[in-house]
């Protein structure tokens, strides 16, 4: 008895942890399973509502400026579409507005960069726009930047970079330092 109640906790506290996942507690118990699963699409949307509609828009912007065949107006309807049925009614017109103001912000920013088409971004936009055409509106994998070291980047002594400060070996590499 002890065990259900634990999992029938679990389960309603886990219940409101995500919106946009399909993760219910009636699917975790198995009740309606077939009905939670018929009233998602096909492939489950990841991210929130708002970065799908900053990068379907963005990325359709930047298709655009790079000249790929495609009809954004069929893009931007298919993306509406697949957002209404996995959101509220009542945020479809964030969502519009998040869609549009990332559509014109960038096709304005890219408009006059005569070298925005690099081989690199157009390669980097077709992976995206193939994804978004595809129905898959999950936002892109951020590439992890290097770490740039900068003022404080070696606090935290993770980084071995020499003899530690007031060490004989740190004198004697400052002696060779100033040439004595």
């Amino acid at each position: 008895m002890s065990g259900r109640l634990l999992i029938v906790l679990s389960a309603l506290a886990l219940g409101g942890c995500s919106s946009s996942s399909g993760v219910s507690t009636g699917a975790l118990l198995g009740e309606g399973q077939a009905s939670a699963t018929a009233a998602l699409p096909s492939a489950a949307p990841t991210g929130d509502p708002t970065s799908r509609a900053f990068q379907v828009g963005s990325t359709a912007a930047r298709a655009v400026k790079c000249g790929y065949n495609f009809d954004p107006v069929k893009l931007r309807t298919n993306f509406l579409a697949n957002e209404a049925a996995t959101v509220a009614p009542t945020d479809i017109p964030r969502i519009e507005k998040v869609y549009d103001t990332a559509y014109n912000g960038v096709a304005k920013a890219v408009a006059g960069q005569a070298n925005y088409c690099s081989p690199d971004k157009t390669a980097e936009i077709k992976t995206n726009l193939t994804r978004h055409l595809a129905g898959d509106y999950a936002p892109a994998v951020v590439k992890k930047q290097p770490e740039q070291p900068g003022w404080f980047s070696n606090w935290g002594g993770a980084q071995d970079k020499g003899p530690s400060f007031g060490s004989d070996n740190w004198w004697e590499k400052q002696n060779e330092a100033v040439g004595g």
